[in-house]
């Protein structure tokens, strides 16, 4: 009977991670803004929620291993939970592949001024002359 439970419990906080996400960081799927604004103490307390639906997901993986212990019939009957234990550090990762394409725009941006500044001093050197 817990188990049911259990199994309903992580698919409930699997399905609300990825409502949220998408909600979250709907620029990723293409959107402009997210259908439900959200404020910062949403998104820091997701962050704390991606991890605790990880680890359940993980102990739910893990439990019904130990049921079945056979490496083959494991996968073949439980390929889905195993999929969705992999995806998880998949979705952080595009969190930080977000950050990371932010972090390129801004340094590009910082090149680019620093470029014009030194194209401006040069111009206003040969004009001294």
């Amino acid at each position: 009977m817990w188990k049911k439970a259990f199994d309903v419990a992580v698919s409930a906080m699997l399905l609300a991670f990825f409502i949220g996400y998408v909600n979250i960081h709907a620029d990723i799927i293409g959107l402009k803004e997210s259908p439900v604004p959200v404020s910062h103490q949403v998104e820091e307390f997701w962050e704390w929620f991606t991890w605790i639906v990880f680890a359940a997901l993980a102990l739910d993986v893990y439990l019904k291993y130990r049921k079945v212990r056979n490496p083959r019939e494991f996968l073949k009957k439980h390929w889905l939970d195993i999929l969705m234990l992999a995806f998880m550090p998949l979705f952080a990762g595009f969190k930080l592949a977000k950050i990371s394409i932010k972090l390129v725009k801004g340094a590009k941006m910082v090149k680019s001024g620093f470029k014009a500044f030194q194209g401006a001093r040069k111009i206003q050197k040969a004009g001294k002359k």
